[in-house]
């Protein structure tokens, strides 16, 4: 009980506790620039491993097109924020409107190691997780676990112990096409059909493998 308690923990507050380690390791300068372009991007034409550049001239954008305002002094790395205003696909899925999507990726050789996707409250956040099925066959790891005020086994913001009816989905993918591995966390609000879903894609060739598992604690919902 303990355990699956600190991983609810972990996962609900990852991307808070990630932004709040982001703002104080940053040290930035205004970069911004009004996006006016509408691209369509397809999140399976995201090849990483390779420039970051290449990537974007895909979507006929480049990094002046870059959504996050901040520019990153202190680490080995750099982020490219899509404008929410594009339109976003997977296969022929139109994905509809998201919370972000960031590319990140090495200041020394601008290769792309990983991209994030966070949809919130988006009707088609089971039909990506189809089309992942899909494309990448069957899953290396799922796991359901289901929380009721009765049953209670995640804890709120607070830390006191959740008591609306919610479920969470783990799920992990091997993309052996593109030699990436795909972490999903589907997190559902069973009385208010609310829903949150977080996607990260790793180079599983990437120096920063290991590491971005570590950072984003994601040795403590999927095994190895």
């Amino acid at each position: 009980m303990k355990k699956i308690l600190f991983l609810s923990v972990i996962l609900s507050l990852m991307s808070s506790c990630n932004g709040q380690e982001k703002k104080e390791v940053k040290s930035t300068v205004d970069t911004s620039k009004q996006v006016t372009k509408r691209e369509t991007i397809k999140l399976d034409k995201i090849a990483l491993n390779k420039s970051v550049d290449d990537i974007l001239k895909g979507f006929n954008l480049s990094k002046d097109d870059n959504h996050n305002t901040m520019y990153n002094l202190n680490l080995d790395y750099e982020e490219f924020s899509f404008s929410p205003d594009h339109d976003f696909k997977f296969n022929d899925l139109n994905i509809g409107k998201i919370s972000s999507l960031i590319i990140y990726y090495l200041k020394n050789n601008n290769a792309a190691f990983v991209y994030e996707l966070e949809l919130e409250n988006n009707s088609n956040s089971d039909a990506l997780i189809t089309e992942f099925n899909n494309n990448f066959g069957k899953q290396s790891f799922y796991k359901k676990l289901e929380n009721t005020k009765q049953h209670p086994i995640f804890l709120d913001e607070n830390g006191e112990q959740e008591t609306r009816h919610m479920t969470e989905e783990l799920i992990k993918w091997k993309d052996d096409q593109n030699n990436l591995t795909y972490f999903v966390t589907l997190r559902k609000n069973i009385d208010t059909k609310e829903n949150k879903l977080h996607v990260i894609a790793i180079s599983n060739s990437s120096k920063k493998f290991d590491e971005w598992i570590d950072f984003r604690s994601l040795d403590m919902a999927f095994p190895k």
